[in-house]
């Protein structure tokens, strides 16, 4: 709403700072950050009295369990204070007018939700892991889905769409970039390593069936690194920095000319979406880190790994995604390998997955594990952010 403030700026100059995408992105950091420390120890009070603390008991990992016995007693549902303080700064420094804001709140809203009732289903005893499965995922597939319409309706209404790489000196760049014949679907692939013109097929209806997919898998990725203190909340943070860097550049006609990358009018906007993720992860990491005094659970966990595939999709840098956010595809993939080899060959190829606890159990001490996959996780960025000159 800030965005409107600078409609008064023929009163009173100073307020047409707020037109600047840049600096409603800080002040939506800050905002977020702000409301994260202050929703923080009125959410962690509240859960303790109601003695809504997370489960580490681990009847099928004994040694795990006595590892992460000093953390029984710990608030969980943290998600929910973190959630709510994005989507206040969103609000209120986004601009309103950009539809794609509005997407990515339901992304956000949606998948905390489906987060709060699995987490809530523990919590009341209803089942000890939560939902079932089938539901659980169920759940996944419904709101991706329904993401993904609103953004093929948003292809057809114009207002999700992107513009091949435009050529010629730089003020040429800029206005063919922004003109309607040079407008190609959101459905063709943008791929790494490459030029526009050599590769980048158009999947057509078989596009939306691929972003879904990527929603169900950050999604559940994220969830699934979600086991120590801090460690998703700040492998997080830096995906989101990095996909926010992207969302600006991808949205800029002068900068995505001189990374000869397709432009998608609009992206730019969720620099601030992003900022208000960023500033809210740190706010909340501030609770979360080692020892944790709350923890997100699901309802944290779902929605920010949706978030991040929203804008990998939203960016055009989908498969950008696994290498910025290659700790989460790591920590999935221990996992599929773990149960694939264990019921083709009663093997297991980790002492225990996800591979954060791998290491748990090789001596590793929580923080070392922790710090170190957030070493990693800034090098995958700085790669990932290096691939805009490789096209």
């Amino acid at each position: 709403m800030l965005r409107y403030l600078a409609l008064a700026g023929d009163w009173f100059g100073p307020l047409r700072v707020f037109e600047s995408i840049t600096v409603r992105a800080a002040l939506g950091a800050i905002l977020a950050f702000l409301l994260a420390l202050a929703f923080g120890p009125v959410f962690i009070r509240r859960m303790c009295a109601l003695r809504a603390t997370e489960d580490v008991e681990k009847p099928d990992a004994e040694h795990l369990g006595k590892l992460h016995n000093c953390k029984k007693g710990t608030p969980t549902m943290g998600g929910l204070f973190l959630v709510a303080a994005v989507v206040i700064a969103v609000f209120l420094c986004c601009d309103p007018a950009n539809p794609l804001v509005w997407v990515g709140q339901f992304v956000l809203v949606s998948f905390a939700i489906l987060g709060f009732v699995d987490d809530l289903w523990k919590l009341r005893g209803w089942g000890r892991r939560g939902l079932a499965k089938r539901q659980k995922f169920g759940g996944q597939v419904v709101l991706s889905v329904v993401t993904v319409v609103l953004l093929a309706l948003g292809s057809q209404a114009g207002w999700f769409n992107m513009t091949a790489p435009p050529a010629g000196d730089r003020q040429e760049q800029v206005e063919e970039a922004t003109t309607e014949k040079n407008v190609v679907p959101p459905t063709r692939l943008v791929i790494p390593f490459t030029k526009w013109n050599e590769v980048g097929p158009d999947l057509g209806m078989f596009y939306w069936l691929f972003a879904v997919l990527i929603l169900l898998a950050c999604s559940n990725a994220v969830n699934l690194t979600d086991g120590l203190d801090g460690l998703a909340t700040g492998c997080t943070i830096m995906v989101v920095a990095t996909y926010s860097i992207l969302a600006y550049i991808v949205g800029n006609a002068m900068l995505c000319a001189f990374f000869r990358i397709p432009m998608v009018p609009g992206s730019g906007e969720l620099l601030v979406y992003g900022a208000a993720l960023f500033g809210g992860l740190l706010g909340f990491l501030w609770f979360n880190a080692n020892p944790a005094m709350v923890f997100m659970g699901d309802t944290g966990s779902l929605s920010l790994g949706a978030a991040l595939a929203y804008l990998a999709i939203v960016t055009k840098n989908e498969i950008t995604l696994v290498v910025a956010g290659g700790i989460f595809v790591w920590e999935a993939v221990s996992v599929i390998l773990q149960v694939a080899s264990f019921r083709l060959s009663g093997r297991r190829i980790f002492k225990i997955a996800p591979y954060h606890h791998h290491l748990e159990y090789s001596g590793w001490k929580e923080n070392h594990v922790v710090v170190r996959l957030w070493i990693a996780g800034v090098i995958l960025s700085i790669i990932s952010l290096g691939l805009l000159k490789m096209h």
